[in-house]
């Protein structure tokens, strides 16, 4: 199992990397998802985490699933699909 510096350095990472495929500074992502770019830079380093509605925004800005944002593999349909028939079975 990962640790969570381990799960912020990927972010970090991917962050990174997702910024400068869109050509997006750090301060023009926190001007639009109303943060400071000191907040983004804490982000990329992997000093901090954000929020999860700010991963969200994110992903929608950049384009990006949040699994792969984060550094998660997609779950496959299949195991999906049995997950949200076990949840169903939950009272």
């Amino acid at each position: 199992m990962e640790s969570i510096t381990e799960n912020l350095n990927r972010f970090g990472v991917n962050l990174r990397i997702a910024l400068a495929a869109k050509g997006l500074t750090q301060q023009q992502l926190a001007d639009i998802i109303g943060t400071t770019q000191q907040a983004i830079s804490r982000w990329v380093v992997g000093n901090r985490e954000p929020a999860i509605n700010d991963i969200l925004r994110i992903c929608l800005i950049l384009d990006k699933d949040p699994n792969n944002l984060l550094g998660y593999k997609e779950i496959p349909r299949e195991t999906a699909k049995r997950y949200k028939d076990m949840c169903k079975n939950i009272k």
